[in-house]
């Protein structure tokens, strides 16, 4: 496999090509097109089975659950081993084995399905064409109900929901509309409906989610969720992590990790998951976000859990002069850390650098440009986030 999701294959004539919802060591009939240079396409048929084939879910975003859970997790892993390789990681510790989810179904606790005229579904990939469910297997107990509630419900002024859920059970939506008018806010009123107990809308945009502003609505604004050892809160119109069990097993192997010292800086930190537990290891720790409403939050769990060395402030990562600190942690979006904030890091005081990811490649380019400046990888340990999809996590320890 390679990362997104596709098996690498190969033409009678010897040509490579990628291929989607096939296992690796299948014979498969595909349909291919070529883009970029490069064929790709989908499987058509099987001719030659892998045993851990499993029937595939209806879910377009699950590319794969035709794969069975323990092959899943050993096929992440080589995708994390192959892009080390590619990146030229070498003399670089053991990778283990790819840490199980502790639930395989109904662990996301915030999803966002399209809105069609037969019901709730998800689009299929480089695709606008809806796939309508009855439910989505990977949504959490609460999620699963609110889903059956809004089956119910005319919901034609919506063209997405984002729920979040939580374990006590509670939801709150925020409907994305074409327009945030009078009338679409009036109608989200009626949302509030037992298990949703807040609702936000949303106006639609092109230049990302929530951009382009939210109004509450009704009711609650936010949700307790637990997280690793603490319990943070959590909306719907900001980024947590969906799966709060496997994030938690993060946050313990994070806290295994022989980390302290004077001075944390948290870089694309979010509300503080990673600050906040690591608040007793360090005198002071700075969370850094460019997301308003999660530096909102995390100042306010800061305050509610008493740890007031907990700062957290609004910047762009890309643009800090970088204080002085004995630990960096940074945890950035897919596309990694961008060449000017590698240099910056290794400028810096810092001789331990804690690196979250959610992307091997990025990852794996940015990890081997470190060490050519001077840092050690001293551990890298792969998390399952996302049962059923490519998607891979990974905590990691440098120093130098």
């Amino acid at each position: 496999m390679v990362h997104g999701g596709y098996a690498l294959a190969r033409l009678a004539s010897g040509e490579v090509c990628l291929v989607r919802n096939a296992i690796p060591g299948e014979t498969v009939q595909a349909h291919l097109e070529r883009a970029g240079g490069v064929l790709r396409g989908n499987t058509l048929e099987v001719l030659n089975e892998s045993p851990d084939r499993v029937e595939r879910q209806a879910h377009p975003g699950l590319d794969y659950s035709h794969v069975a859970y323990p092959r899943q997790l050993a096929l992440k892993r080589d995708v994390l081993v192959d892009a080390m390789q590619r990146a030229g990681i070498r003399d670089a510790p053991q990778v283990g084995p790819v840490a199980a989810s502790p639930n395989i179904w109904r662990y996301r606790a915030v999803i966002q399905p399209a809105v069609t005229p037969d019901g709730l579904g998800y689009r299929q990939p480089d695709s606008h064409q809806t796939v309508t469910l009855e439910t989505d297997p990977t949504a959490n107990h609460a999620l699963q109900a609110a889903w059956a509630m809004l089956q119910n419900q005319t919901l034609r002024h919506a063209r997405e929901i984002v729920l979040r859920g939580n374990d006590n059970g509670d939801v709150l939506a925020a409907a994305i509309v074409p327009v945030a008018n009078d009338e679409t806010l009036a109608w989200a009123k009626g949302l509030l409906q037992e298990p949703v107990v807040g609702v936000a809308v949303a106006s639609e945009t092109t230049q990302g989610r929530f951009r382009a502003g939210k109004s509450h609505v009704a009711g609650e604004r936010r949700l307790l969720q637990r997280y690793g050892r603490l319990d943070l809160s959590v909306t719907a119109t900001a980024f947590a992590q969906p799966n709060p069990a496997a994030a938690g097993r993060l946050v313990d192997a994070l806290l295994a990790m022989p980390l302290g010292g004077h001075n944390l800086l948290d870089l694309y930190g979010g509300s503080g998951l990673f600050g906040l537990h690591l608040a007793d290891r360090f005198t002071d720790v700075t969370v850094v976000d460019t997301a308003a409403e999660s530096i909102e939050r995390g100042r306010s769990d800061a305050q509610r859990l008493g740890l007031d060395h907990v700062h957290f402030a609004r910047g762009d990562a890309r643009r800090l002069t970088l204080q002085s600190a004995d630990t960096v942690l940074v945890d950035p979006p897919r596309a990694g850390l961008a060449k000017p904030l590698r240099q910056a890091i290794t400028e810096s005081d810092a001789q331990t650098l804690v690196y979250v990811a959610c992307d091997p490649a990025s990852w794996s380019r940015d990890t081997s440009d470190f060490i050519n400046q001077g840092w050690r990888l001293e551990s890298v340990q792969p998390f399952d986030f996302q049962p059923h999809t490519h998607h891979l996590e990974l905590l990691s320890r440098l120093v130098r």
